[in-house]
């Protein structure tokens, strides 16, 4: 049987007045993931928010003051949150899909990247590729690749938030056989995080995979006019089948979307590839790509 055991964090954003305090708080998350028996943790997007509490200015930030702050304060943090990650991976022999953090480039400009890191060393980096108006506003640059990697045997991809609302890149990633995305997220409303779970449960029953998303939840105070909040829960989506016998495409979720809490589960490959071995429709097995080449020539 080829199974992985995984937690999804529902992370809840905390004012930590520096990087020791924030790091305590994803090291006990790290802790309870592998005291549940699970190889991967998936962290939420921009998961470092939290850190914005460390700066000396934090009683006088507004949100007017927030795309100047995110470019100029987080990329300070990217060496550390890296260290961080590959400490806890050695330390736990633990595969950490470290939610994103918003990085320089060399040519200075800034991104929203996830670093996924492994117990022997390795750092997979993923850049979000699909942009909200507010992160276009803000002068974050787009990813312009995808990183395919192994977990345990099993082929798996990183699309951050907004990404897993895009049809294209998933279709792709299961043409290079990945059963399994990870999707960090940060919603600030109701409307944000119905489009994350309806974007991850499309993919899942269209492309027969995982869909694992992790969501960054609650407040942490600042700005003072218009505290940073997140909301949304930590679920795992999979095919509408008979195979999986799920009818809402829900293999676990947690239910509370305000909340912090973990999510644990076992993804069972052996199910998901029968599934693609006896699909229902729409089911990669009944896709019609010559019909969608000559609809395209026609166009």
């Amino acid at each position: 049987m080829t199974a992985l055991e995984i937690t999804s964090a529902q992370f809840a954003l905390a004012a930590d007045d520096d990087f020791a305090t924030f790091a305590r708080r994803v090291t006990e998350t790290a802790h309870a993931a592998s005291t549940a028996g699970s190889r991967v943790l998936v962290l939420p997007e921009l998961v470092t928010t939290s850190l914005l509490a460390a700066r000396p200015d934090r009683e006088e930030l507004r949100v007017a003051d927030l795309d100047r702050v995110y470019r100029e304060h987080f990329p300070r943090f990217t060496d550390e949150v890296i260290g961080l990650y590959r400490e806890i991976a050695r330390a736990l022999d633990l595969i950490v899909v470290g939610g994103s953090h918003l990085r320089a480039t060399d040519g200075g400009a800034v991104r929203n990247t996830c670093y996924v890191a492994f117990p022997d060393g390795r750092l997979v980096q993923q850049d979000k590729l699909h942009l909200t108006p507010a992160e276009q506003k803000m002068g974050v640059e787009p990813g312009e690749a995808v990183a395919v990697f192994e977990v345990d045997g099993v082929r798996a991809a990183v699309q951050i938030c907004a990404d897993i609302e895009f049809p294209e890149v998933p279709r792709l990633l299961a043409g290079r056989d990945v059963e399994v995305i990870f999707c960090p997220s940060l919603t600030w409303n109701t409307r944000g995080a119905e489009r994350v779970r309806i974007g991850a449960h499309a993919r899942a029953m269209e492309n027969q995979m995982y869909v694992v998303v992790s969501p960054l939840v609650a407040s942490m105070g600042y700005p003072v006019d218009g505290a940073i909040h997140g909301t949304g829960n930590a679920r795992i989506a999979v095919p509408l089948d008979r195979t999986f016998g799920r009818n809402d495409g829900v293999w676990a979720q947690v239910t509370d979307t305000r909340e912090g809490d973990l999510l644990h589960a076992r993804l069972d490959f052996d199910l998901l590839r029968a599934s693609r071995r006896n699909p229902e429709p729409p089911g990669l097995a009944n896709v019609r790509e010559d019909l969608y080449r000559r609809l395209g020539e026609q166009a």
